[in-house]
Parts: C-alpha cells; structure tokens; sequence
C-alpha cells in the first residue's frame, strides 16, 4: 500500500470546529484545507493577512486562512501562536 507524506510548516495542535462548521461545511474539504495550511497555504487570505501570517510563523503569533469548500461555503482556520490549539470557523454570512 502506498502512503502519503507532506511536509509542514508548523504545527496545528488539536484541531476544534464549531457546531456550526461541523454542520455545515464538507468535512473531507475540510481535512483538505488544513492540510493545506500546515504547509503555509493561507487559501484567500488577504495580502495584508498572508504577510502577517508568515511574520507570526517567524516571530511568534496567531495565523489565520480563509477557505471554501465544494458548496463554496467561506470558512477560517484559526491556529493560536502558541501552536497548541487550531480553530474551523464557519462564516455566519454564509
């Protein structure tokens, strides 16, 4: 059987979603955007967001990407700086 690796950039901790994403969002493009953002994709973030997340990974501080799933449904992936701890958001709006 063949198995799959891929490096990461740091660490997402224990990964938590809310109620809400976990009713609402494709939980396979789910696991699909975190592994994603463990190698530094950021998915939509702003340019604004993708630089201070990449100055977080250097310096210490919380990172944040912006993703959708098959519904294009808009969801955050939250991981605090301590790297302990990783968020899925699912946008209210959406």
């Amino acid at each position: 059987m063949e198995t799959t690796t891929f490096s990461t950039r740091f660490s997402l901790g224990q990964i938590l979603v809310t109620p809400q994403a976990e009713q609402r969002l494709e939980s396979g493009e789910v696991r699909a955007a975190l592994r994603r953002r463990a190698r530094g994709d950021w998915g939509e973030a702003t340019p604004q967001q993708v630089t201070e997340n990449e100055r977080c990974l250097r310096e210490g501080g919380s990172v944040v990407s912006v993703f959708r799933d098959g519904g294009q449904r808009r969801f955050c992936v939250l991981t605090n700086g301590q790297r302990s701890a990783t968020l899925v958001v699912q946008w209210a709006d959406e």
